[in-house]
């Protein structure tokens, strides 16, 4: 327990600290009435994202671009938060880092499935700087995908990329490498819990578990009730890891073809956050929903932990996210309001501001 503490207690009090400059529920209150792109722009400017979006005039600034500067925030308290755990705690953190990591080797994969050149492709990357060895200027340069699969032979990716590419080449699209680049740093993530032990591995395993059992359960809907792939097909990618859905729990959840069955084969308490979807489509946001209120409660217990500055990183990201989705929203002409009735806001308790 000393020990414990002597090694987070520097950790806990950044962590709050970051904590305290996430928006607040009158933020969200203003930003919920924003009527233009530009105006959230300004309103953004007089937030602590102002740094992330000097570069960009209201005229010219479009929603992606500033998507990519919002998450310039979230990397830069990723790179704060590294220098300061102890290293089996790094280690957690560098696995949640590593879906940015991924979305840039699909990014860069689809822009060669496409023909685009590196000029095309490098504005849409995440600019992760010194927080990925990735040879990405080797990686921009090639123009075959399998080229760009023998570049990352030194890396986690390599190998399982290797086994999809089989069935990339059959199926002529890119689907099997794009999944597989989606489950490879979630994967890794989960077998990073095993380096942790005590309150410390505990903690962790709670919320990264029901983080995982929330992807895990967004892609049984998505597999199954918008692809149409089989219950066999969508067990498949299935991750390990969940705190409360087992693979025979994942089974059982295919297998069923309507909603209402849906959920009651859910194990409490998600069945409970979920019981109010009347659609599929509703249940991503109300498990993240519910997600964002076990990060909050992370706040409340022993903070002489890694969960602390995990829970507060995926907070930064659930906030980043809906900024995201409001930036876009705004940019075609839709209500915020009916973007905040899709996804909530990431306030504790699933506010309605």
């Amino acid at each position: 327990m000393i020990t414990r503490v002597f090694r987070y207690s520097n950790i806990q009090a950044r962590t709050r600290t970051l904590k305290g400059k996430l928006l607040s529920p009158e933020d969200w209150h203003y930003l919920q009435k924003m009527r233009g792109f530009d105006e959230f722009l300004r309103y953004l400017r007089g937030t602590e994202y102002a740094p992330f979006l000097s570069g960009f005039s209201d005229s010219t600034a479009e929603a992606g671009q500033i998507s990519l500067a919002l998450h310039n925030a979230l990397f830069g308290d990723y790179a704060k938060l590294l220098k300061a755990v102890p290293e089996k705690g790094a280690i957690l953190l560098r696995g949640l880092l590593l879906r940015y990591e991924a979305e840039n080797i699909k990014t860069i994969l689809r822009g060669i499935w496409q023909t685009k050149s590196d000029t095309e492709i490098r504005p849409l990357l995440y600019r992760l700087g010194a927080l990925s060895r990735l040879p990405w200027e080797d990686l921009l340069n090639v123009c075959r995908v399998k080229d760009l699969v023998d570049l990352l032979k030194p890396t986690l990716y390599y190998r399982p990329l290797m086994y999809a590419f089989p069935q990339f080449e059959a199926q002529g699209r890119l689907f099997p490498l794009e999944i597989t680049l989606d489950m490879v740093p979630l994967e890794h993530l989960a077998a990073s819990l095993k380096s942790l032990n005590g309150l410390n591995g505990r903690g962790a395993k709670a919320l990264v578990g029901e983080f995982i059992d929330g992807v895990n359960v967004a892609w049984l809907v998505r597999f199954r009730h918008y692809y149409g792939l089989s219950a066999e097909e969508a067990i498949n990618y299935s991750l390990p890891g969940g705190l409360r859905l087992s693979l025979r729990d994942l089974g059982r959840l295919a297998r069923v073809s309507g909603l209402p069955d849906f959920l009651e084969e859910l194990p409490e308490p998600y069945r409970m956050s979920l019981s109010s979807a009347q659609r599929w489509q509703q249940i991503q946001p109300l498990f993240q929903r519910r997600l964002v209120d076990e990060l909050y409660r992370s706040f409340q217990g022993d903070p002489f932990q890694i969960r602390l500055p995990t829970a507060y990183l995926l907070l930064r990201e659930r906030e980043v996210k809906s900024l995201e989705s409001l930036a876009s929203a705004l940019e075609i002409g839709e209500s915020p309001n009916e973007i905040v009735s899709l996804i909530g806001w990431p306030l504790r308790g699933n506010a309605r501001v």
